[in-house]
């Protein structure tokens, strides 16, 4: 199994006054015990996780520290198999991003799915149901596809 981690788990994991911190914290503590196999994200969402943290909570240390935890630097495990937007990539995401318009998705939302599809990467976890019916998604609030 394998799963991809959306910026909303990242984010509501670091922010303790966050609502979903509790089951972010959860889902990454079953993400790391290995319940849902290699987990993946991207570097749109290491873009979108930073710059959010950034601007919630006005502060570069925050930010950085979400950064570092995304890339296994400094105390945090290497857990995330970094994907990487390419230059072919960029029209396949786009193209994904028109053909669900009637989704409220992001491009960066457009991007997991194409990777996800590229990579046969199973699920996405993430709190956003957006992703329900384009792609599997593990739910951080129930645990479940």
């Amino acid at each position: 199994m394998s799963v991809f981690v959306d910026t909303g788990v990242f984010f509501a994991h670091h922010d303790t006054d966050a609502e979903r911190h509790d089951e972010a914290v959860s889902a990454l503590e079953a993400l790391i015990e290995g319940a849902y196999g290699q987990p993946y994200t991207n570097d749109y969402v290491l873009d979108e996780t930073v710059t959010l943290t950034r601007a919630r909570t006005n502060s570069y240390s925050a930010a950085d520290t979400v950064a570092c935890r995304l890339l296994g630097e400094d105390s945090f495990p290497e857990l995330f198999d970094l994907l990487v937007i390419e230059p072919d990539d960029i029209h396949p995401v786009l193209q994904t991003f028109r053909q669900f318009s009637d989704h409220d998705l992001s491009f960066t939302d457009a991007s997991i799915i194409h990777h996800c599809e590229k990579r046969d990467i199973d699920a996405v976890l993430s709190f956003d149901s957006d992703f329900d019916g384009l792609i599997e998604r593990i739910d951080p609030v129930s645990n479940t596809y």
